[in-house]
């Protein structure tokens, strides 16, 4: 039996207000994923779906518990964790050209054959080699996106965070951006985690979802169970209803089929 890649283990995630209240944003999570899985995380808003992942990528603080990714020597996380986030143009530095930003994470963990990396990892994500010069501003918000996302594989990691991926991008280029993603898994083996408020993307994209109230997992099922709602807890059906109608329509536009 294959051991896992991404154990959680009772994570707990505490920010303090300005009146010196400690907010609990995460309360004893535990998940663990194996090499090559997708895991959908879902929720209303400020469940801590994206803490979660910025607790895996290490930018924000763990309270209690722990959270372990297998590297080589196991248990390391550095760019074996890459994350890509919602706005493709306010991740990226607006004054590096596309070069510039592709380069500084082989720089980083001193990668060599740079250009070779480069060149691959355009060409990885359907980007022709004449947008290594081009800044940000100089690019759609779909090729953007797909910058953010050679960024964070050039240094080839194991486990890749995605943070709203496509949320912030028209319907005919999320489509585009979500059979990329799903390629490069196929091609690489990538574990992902994926937040998202839209199962139809989710339901594209993942195999497994986890459900999330209040710093907490309510359950966790396969996709299939949530296309054909057969869920357990009242909160999932009424997350599920809420947004039905909405996702139906999302599941038509983005070409994935959704309905139970």
């Amino acid at each position: 039996m294959d051991a896992p890649l991404c154990e959680i283990d009772d994570l707990r995630i505490a920010f303090r207000a300005h009146d010196g209240t400690l907010n609990e944003a995460v309360r004893g999570l535990s998940l663990s994923l194996k090499k090559g899985e997708r895991l959908g995380i879902v929720g209303e808003s400020g469940s801590g779906k994206s803490t979660i992942l910025r607790a895996l990528s290490g930018l924000a603080p763990v309270a209690e518990g722990s959270v372990h990714i297998a590297g080589p020597d196991r248990d390391t996380r550095g760019r074996h964790v890459q994350m890509v986030f919602q706005d493709p143009y306010g991740s990226l530095h607006p004054r590096f050209t596309v070069d510039q930003t592709l380069r500084e994470p082989l720089n980083i963990n001193r990668m060599g054959e740079q250009e070779t990396r480069i060149l691959n990892a355009l060409r990885e994500v359907s980007l022709d080699p004449s947008f290594r010069f081009r800044y940000p501003h100089q690019l759609s918000g779909g090729q953007r996106q797909r910058v953010a996302i050679a960024r964070a594989l050039i240094v080839e990691p194991r486990v890749v965070l995605l943070d709203e991926p496509t949320s912030a991008l028209d319907v005919s280029v999320q489509a585009e951006i979500l059979n990329l993603l799903k390629r490069l898994h196929r091609e690489r083996n990538l574990t992902m985690i994926l937040v998202s408020h839209n199962l139809a993307v989710v339901g594209f994209l993942c195999s497994r979802v986890a459900i999330m109230r209040n710093g907490e997992i309510v359950e966790e099922l396969p996709i299939e169970s949530v296309r054909a709602q057969q869920v357990q807890s009242d909160y999932s059906r009424s997350l599920l209803l809420a947004t039905g109608g909405y996702q139906r329509k999302a599941a038509q536009a983005l070409g994935v089929d959704a309905s139970p």
